[in-house]
């Protein structure tokens, strides 16, 4: 019996020991167990806040122990960033300031962003995507830019704070001549000013900054333009059709009247005659700039006597640029390729020259293209990029000329659309590729802001169209008075200068006369959903 009692007694032991020995050699188990072991490994970093903090005996020493992160952090901290940055303090343009001087158009003041009842809400600011991205290259920084076109009828020009114009009507002079105002609207204090420094003066006499004597500077002759900060006037002949009416029969002499570029500060003062082309040449209404020179097209005038009258036909275009450094004109290419094309400038696209033009097939007189019988069956709109270092053309899109069509550019991108099709068409002016924006009854482009193409109708307005999704917004807003359609001068920051009223005197039949001018800011969102939220200009002159 005690036998049997010491051996259940030894078994026990011995089932005793084997036990305790297994729990103390957990690494010798550990890649036969069912739960996962990896997760020991895993940097507490990489896991999520709840899952973070390990079981009390293994917890790490980061966690438990206080370190440097215990101090605020630099987010929280007050530092620099905390502190109101030097440019919270109102810039100077942002004071009242004087009437006469217009700020510098290189630093717009936070006031020019619209004030509370028109600025739109952040989240219907046009979203970036809306531009189209046809090509990722980015352009060169010495990219060309167009420099005239904003005004439309109006002789005038636009900067990021404001907009400058030249009245069409003329003022008598102390002198006894008439001579135009050169006016300014400032964005920021939402003022009309004449753009002279001098609060005390009339701006009745020649020495006037603002004032432009009708002898030298016809308003139809005039052209506005502004880079690097100046404020250019090119000031030639008009030229329409290549053909240049100037005098009765008799006279021989072949000058135009001499095409004249001027140069001016921001604020009119400085006024400089820079350049003057030759007596033979006239100068197109088209100017570009890349920074360090400006870019023209002249023509050669020739005489040619008809109907008892002498006309001065201007030919051999080209492409010049002007150095503003040295002041010297150099050819950058003959107009003429050779194609029969009567290329004219349109836009721009890096280092070139975006041109639109009529290809007939053969070369065809004015009397022909004003007759238009059958001339136009069997031709094609073509558009075509011009690089102003080579010289070389590049065509990128044609189509069978029809009969009615509109379209406008917009860098990158050309719309085009004919009239009844009930499409826009965006072509990539880097590769000519076409695609159709949009579906609409509404076809009849009329341009493009705030990168958005928009068509108009007489009767409904304006149609803008988001050029990434195709979609299409209705602004059926009107002059309040005469009820057509909204002007569109210019646009900056988020902000459209528009004419939304006019004093006018209507006559019987319904048409009407302008006596006044009203400009207002209205920003680009309120413009694209039809809402008038407009920021009047204070006006002194009559806006026209």
């Amino acid at each position: 019996m005690k036998q049997k009692v010491v051996l259940v007694m030894a078994l026990l032991a011995a089932l005793l020991v084997s036990c305790g020995t297994e729990t103390q050699k957990p690494s010798e188990t550990g890649g036969g167990g069912s739960e996962p072991i990896g997760t020991a490994v895993v940097p507490e970093d990489t896991l999520p806040r709840e899952t973070a903090q390990p079981p009390e005996d293994t917890q790490s020493p980061m966690e438990t122990q206080p370190s440097e992160g215990t101090q605020p952090p630099e987010e929280t901290r007050p530092s620099e960033e905390t502190e109101p940055p030097e440019n919270t303090e109102p810039p100077k343009e942002t004071q009242p300031p004087k009437e006469t001087q217009p700020p510098k158009e290189t630093e717009p003041p936070k006031e020019t962003e619209p004030s509370k009842e028109t600025e739109p809400p952040k989240q219907t600011e046009p979203p970036k995507q809306t531009e189209p991205q046809q090509s990722t290259e980015p352009l060169p920084s010495n990219s060309l830019t167009v420099l005239t076109g904003e005004g439309r009828s109006f002789v005038g020009c636009g900067t990021e704070t404001g907009f400058y114009y030249l009245t069409l009507g003329a003022g008598r002079l102390t002198d006894g001549r008439d001579g135009h105002h050169l006016m300014y609207i400032d964005y920021a204090t939402r003022r009309e000013v004449y753009l002279c420094s001098d609060p005390s003066c009339a701006h009745n006499t020649a020495d006037c900054t603002s004032v432009f004597p009708t002898d030298d500077f016809q308003h139809s002759n005039v052209m506005l333009f502004t880079m690097n900060g100046k404020l250019y006037m090119l000031v030639s002949q008009p030229d329409r059709e290549g053909v240049v009416v100037m005098g009765s029969s008799g006279g021989t002499s072949t000058q135009s009247g001499r095409a004249e570029l001027y140069q001016m500060n921001a604020d009119g003062t400085g006024r400089k005659k820079i350049y003057t082309f030759g007596a033979n040449l006239t100068v197109e209404s088209f100017a570009a700039g890349d920074g360090s020179g400006l870019y023209f097209i002249t023509k050669k005038v020739s005489t040619q006597s008809s109907g008892g009258s002498t006309y001065f036909t201007a030919t051999d275009r080209k492409l010049v640029q002007m150095d503003l450094s040295s002041g010297k004109l150099s050819t950058v290419c003959d107009m003429d390729f050779g194609d029969h094309v009567d290329w004219s400038p349109a836009g721009a696209y890096g280092r070139e020259l975006i041109l639109s033009g009529i290809d007939f097939g053969r070369a065809v007189t004015s009397q022909e293209i004003k007759d238009d019988r059958g001339i136009y069956d069997n031709a094609c709109d073509v558009f075509a990029a011009l690089d102003v270092d080579t010289g070389k053309l590049r065509e990128f899109y044609r189509v069978k000329y029809p009969k009615s069509r509109s379209w406008a550019l917009d860098g990158k991108t050309l719309y085009y659309s004919v009239d009844g099709s009930k499409e826009i068409l965006a072509v990539s002016v880097a590769d000519g590729q076409e695609r159709v924006l949009c579906k609409t009854a509404h076809d009849k482009i009329w341009g493009v802001v705030g990168g958005r193409p928009y068509t108009w109708e007489q009767e409904d307005g304006f149609y803008f169209i988001d050029p990434a999704s195709g979609s299409i917004s209705h602004c059926g807003l009107k002059n309040k008075t005469t009820g057509v359609h909204l002007e569109i001068m210019a646009e900056a920051g988020g902000q459209v200068l528009v004419i939304y009223d006019s004093d006018a005197a209507f006559r019987p039949d319904g048409s009407f006369s302008t006596k006044q001018n009203y400009f207002g800011l209205i920003s680009l969102a309120d413009l694209i959903a039809g809402r008038g939220n407009y920021a009047p200009i204070k006006m002194v002159e009559a806006g026209m």
